[in-house]
């Protein structure tokens, strides 16, 4: 009995220390395991710029504008116990749609690199070397009442 005792604590111990690790940037582990960074370029077209505006549940990253060729990024830790999620609204003349860009039970990236097309965003394949996993908007959401 006080061996499964000793062998259940220490099993906790360890536990705890793993996450508060995992928790700690910068005791963190070193190849940064939970950290992401998501890119987002415009591929729209010459003289087309587009304002995408991206969170979280957690986090509103507020709006960007994103000239034709440009690009914008942004870093994050995934939740070590799944569920992270950023979605954007993207926005250009006569066009409003929305996307969930990072969905971490879809995406097993850690570097997450989009190109934004008027037909739907385009992720980065690695295998490919181009923009072919195609995606479609989000189908329009009566919660979504601003063009944020």
């Amino acid at each position: 009995m006080m061996n499964q005792l000793r062998v259940l604590l220490v099993t906790f111990l360890l536990a705890a220390i793993g996450v508060a690790a995992l928790r700690d940037t910068h005791v963190g582990l070193s190849d940064g395991i939970l950290n992401r960074h998501v890119n987002i370029t415009n591929g729209l077209g010459p003289e087309v710029d587009l304002t995408v505006h991206c969170k979280s549940a957690d986090d509103d990253l507020g709006k960007q504008l994103i000239h034709y060729g440009s690009t914008y990024g942004f870093h994050f830790r995934v939740n070590i116990f799944g569920g992270t999620q950023f979605y954007c609204s993207f926005k250009w003349p006569g066009q409003f749609h929305w996307f969930d860009i990072f969905i971490q039970a879809r995406d097993h990236c850690k570097n997450c690199p989009w190109l934004i097309k008027a037909d739907g965003p385009r992720r980065f394949n690695s295998e490919t070397g181009n923009y072919d996993d195609v995606y479609k908007w989000n189908k329009p959401s009566k919660f979504v009442l601003t063009h944020g």
